[in-house]
């Protein structure tokens, strides 16, 4: 896939034309950050609307503009005026640019998605909505698709078919981010029917196309002089180009006028692809692409005299400069190619309109208001505001209905684009490059202090949002995405990164029977009997719980989208997160293992600053074990009270999870629920052992919605089943249109009518994970104490049990003797307790809901205020923390 770099306040866009009958393939996918995508078709406008061909409309609209030109040679041609009217050139050429960019600002045909021609110096653009979503009014664009906002990580592919081919914009915004540039990976594919296309999706532009420019020994020059005599290219001095004979490119180094005011130019690498009609650039020794046009589709300007080059899209406007005369002429040139190969393929064999007297009555008009036209720009400066606004708006009016009575519209004869110095008429048929002269840019007024690279993206003040952009904020809060407030989450935020190595020793020890083991326990509750520490692994139930937070940014990637309620994608997004903590007994030799059971007031922390939140658990509740679980982020609340329980049944044994998962959305507090499928272990007696959920999750929205995953049924001699399917629906418990496909231990994809999202992939495993418990690199990090946690926790958390950490270490009699330890502790605690009467009440959860004299009915509720636990762990209050070891 091609590497794109957005800059901040940005966006960038990516050309593509597809051919009758054709098959369109696409994927992108964000790195580190999100985007907003969109895919927008221009408009078909048959070349003979296009003011290219032999229509007197079309010739008279040439001779109005290419008094601003002078061609490569230096020859000089003259505005077709009656001598009746003599004008000075400076008027003349005023009078050409304003008339037409008049003309085209009154029409909305250079409105686009950077408006900043028309706001320059009045207004400021102040609101977050107005991004290419909004302010994308190119009315030869028209939208196919919005996308919103993509999610780092996730690939999307999409395929779009087109049985009249045509050109489509592929946008990827980041006006919205002030300081941030984003890189996005990106490729397409036009395949010829959409049979091939599925096969298409992952193929890769050829290494050999990816040139990159370097100094051109004399062999290269000959080659390239060849293939430049072939195509009518000036030979002379062509060193800083190169151009391989056996490919569609031509590529060097030009100048780009930077985006903002004042900075200059600065070199840049181009290759112009002849096949597809684009002109792309790069930084110097990079392989990342910044910008884009359509060379066919854009106004091309050129100045001589400064060696200038100015393209316009509509989207957007490059101010270039050739390093010298050589480099200019070959530039020019060559986009005179591209223009003269599109009009020649496109050439229809009549010219526009067939009347000859509507063409003469309609040239005569068009000169009766070029005339009005000058004598208003003579008196311009003495005219009252109010009449002048007048004069022009009743020449526009005018001018409006010669278009209605030709039967053509605005397009017919004018394209879009700031830069519309003259008609692209270097040659007898109007395409090809417009050289405009020095004198032109004076009398306009346009600058070369304007950042006229983007339309938009200079103009932004100060006020405008940016959701990439870390919130300063005092060290003890959070400010919320969506702008509703500010919590707390101390310790949080960071802004130090924090060194969390993840792996762990090798550890060579093999369990012993597990067989052997439960023979003596059929049909009993195997949680609540001890068992011999080789079969455990280094971390404790607490710490296993924290695996459900592996993947917590699928629910803030689910918090960031904006979708169509007939899709579910909010609650299929949810639903797949419910799934993702499976995957962490993807590796089956972790089923040969369990935790270490935690001790009762138990507790285990978790904060990362990376994924930005801070998780707590804590045993409340020893026979039956329950243990709660809360979890807090900027955006959301996640609470969950599991009672598990494992039964054995011979060949296999059974995982129960009691307790309802709750996951609140602070802005909206709408609230999701689920409980956790029950699981089976297989192959207890022979055969590889695996693990394997074998009934459905259901998740609930508190707005009506619901999704449904359901896991596929593997045969009896299949093995493990890792297949799923998620399904919405809505309050009346109608299907909706969107899907999750996958496995719950590789990869999960959200599925629309025509594109598909990688939404969720599995993490990595730690290196040589067979040796290594088969952990993945995040349970791998959830015995280390960082600086986050160092001198803060308290004596009760998990990292500190002797018993673990010496087993970490491979000293196998010392833990075992250690646990004994430990667990005659906890029934000596136990006994004094029933003796004295006293129960056990957990430190930082209530019992709400349910029998008091059942511990797994009802939820367990985290303690709010200054005795809970995160204030505690500010004030380093531990005083009265329960000894466990």
């Amino acid at each position: 896939m091609e590497s794109l770099e957005i800059q901040a306040k940005d966006f960038l866009v990516k050309w593509v034309t597809a051919h009758e009958h054709s098959s369109m393939v696409w994927q992108i996918k964000p790195l580190k950050r999100s985007v907003n995508f969109a895919i927008y078709r221009k408009k078909d406008v048959p070349a003979a609307e296009n003011g290219g061909d032999s229509g007197a409309i079309g010739a008279e609209n040439s001779r109005l503009n290419t008094n601003l030109s002078s061609s490569v040679n230096g020859s000089q041609t003259t505005l077709d005026t009656p001598p009746s009217t003599p004008l000075e050139l400076p008027l003349r050429e005023r009078l050409s640019l304003i008339w037409l960019k008049s003309m085209r600002m009154r029409l909305g045909l250079v409105t686009s998605v950077n408006n900043i021609t028309e706001r320059r110096g009045s207004i400021k653009l102040k609101s977050r909505l107005l991004t290419l979503n909004t302010s994308l009014t190119n009315p030869d664009l028209v939208l196919v698709k919005d996308y919103h906002k993509l999610v780092p990580g996730e690939l999307v592919k999409g395929q779009i078919d087109t049985d009249q081919g045509g050109t489509f914009a592929f946008i990827v915004d980041n006006t919205f981010s002030k300081t941030i540039g984003k890189t996005v990976l990106f490729s397409s594919n036009v395949v010829a029917n959409a049979n091939a296309a599925a096969s298409a999706a992952d193929d890769q532009l050829p290494e050999s196309k990816l040139y990159r420019f370097q100094s051109v020994n004399p062999v290269e020059v000959a080659e390239v002089a060849d293939v430049a005599e072939a195509d009518n290219l000036p030979t002379e001095q062509l060193r800083s180009i190169l151009r391989p004979r056996s490919g569609d490119l031509m590529q060097g180094t030009l100048l780009k006028k930077r985006r903002k005011k004042l900075q200059g130019f600065t070199k840049r690498f181009f290759t112009l692809n002849f096949k597809h009609g684009t002109l792309s650039y790069f930084k110097l020794n990079d392989n990342k692409l910044r910008g884009q046009m359509p060379i066919v589709e854009s106004i091309v300007s050129a100045n001589e005299k400064t060696r200038e080059i100015f393209i316009d899209s509509g989207m957007e406007v490059w101010t270039l400069k050739a390093p010298s005369k050589s480099d200019f002429q070959v530039w020019v040139e060559a986009f005179n190619l591209l223009k003269k190969r599109s009009m020649n393929s496109s050439r229809p064999d009549e010219g526009l309109g067939s009347d000859p007297a509507a063409q003469a009555t309609a040239l005569q008009s068009l000169r009766g208001l070029h005339l009005e036209f000058a004598d208003i720009l003579e008196d311009f400066s003495a005219t009252d505001k109010d009449v002048l606004q007048s004069q022009l708006y009743s020449l526009l009016t005018r001018f409006s209905n010669i278009l209605k009575i030709k039967g053509s519209d605005a397009a017919s004869l004018f394209s879009d684009g700031e830069f519309y110095d003259a008609q692209d008429d270097l040659d007898d048929h109007g395409s090809g490059v417009v050289l405009v002269s020095d004198t032109t840019k004076k009398n306009t007024g346009d600058s070369d202090d304007e950042d006229v690279d983007t339309r938009l993206s200079s103009d932004l003040d100060s006020d405008y949002d940016d959701a990439d952009r870390p919130e300063a904020a005092v060290p003890t809060t959070l400010k919320t995405s969506s702008g509703t407030g500010v919590v707390d989450l101390s310790p949080l935020p960071i802004d130090t990164p924090v060194n969390r190595p993840c792996d762990i020793p090798v550890f060579t020890h093999d369990p012993p029977s597990f067989l052997s083991f439960v023979r003596k326990n059929v049909g009993k509750d195997l949680s609540t009997l001890s068992m011999p520490v080789d079969m455990n692994e280094p971390i404790t139930i607490l710490q296993k719980y924290a695996e459900i937070m592996e993947y917590s940014e699928m629910i803030d990637n689910a918090l960031q989208g904006t979708y169509p309620a007939e899709s579910g994608e909010m609650i299929l997004r949810i639903a797949a997160f419910s799934v993702t903590y499976l995957s962490a007994m993807r590796v089956k030799l972790r089923v040969g293992r369990k935790p270490f059971n935690p001790l009762l007031g138990e507790t285990f922390e978790l904060v990362r600053e990376d994924k930005g939140f801070r998780y707590l658990c804590e045993k409340v509740n020893h026979k039956p074990p329950v243990f709660a679980v809360h979890v807090e982020s900027p955006d959301w609340i996640f609470s969950f009270s599991p009672a598990p329980s494992q039964k054995f049944w011979g060949k296999t044994s059974e995982i129960y999870t009691a307790g309802t998962a709750k996951l609140t959305i602070r802005a909206t507090q709408e609230t999701f629920t689920w409980e956790q499928p029950t699981c089976v272990v297989k192959n207890i007696i022979a055969g590889e052992k695996y693990t394997e959920p074998c009934s459905p999750i259901t998740v609930k929205s508190s707005s009506g919605y619901r999704a449904v995953v359901e896991f596929a049924k593997g045969g009896m001699f299949s093995g493990r089943s890792e297949d799923l399917e998620i399904k919405a629906f809505d309050s009346s418990k109608k299907q909706l249109s969107y899907t999750v496909v996958g496995k719950w231990t590789e990869l999960m994809t959200l599925k629309t009518h025509t594109v598909e999202k990688e939404i969720w992939t599995a993490g990595a495993l730690l290196p040589n994970f067979e040796k290594k418990f088969g952990f993945p690199e995040f349970t791998g990090t959830l015995n280390k104490i960082t600086s986050i946690e160092q001198d803060k926790l308290p004596a009760t958390d998990s990292r500190f049990r002797p018993d673990m950490k010496v087993y970490s270490n491979g000293e196998i009699e010392n833990a075992e003797s250690l646990k004994q330890q430990l667990e005659e502790g906890q029934r000596a605690r136990r006994k004094a307790q029933e003796e004295s009467g006293t129960p056990y009440v957990p430190r930082y959860f209530t019992h709400v809901g349910g029998s008091p004299d059942d511990p797994c009915s009802g939820h367990w509720e985290y303690i709010e205020g200054k005795d809970s636990y995160w204030e505690r762990r500010r004030a380093q209050n531990w005083d009265e923390s329960h000894r466990l070891w």
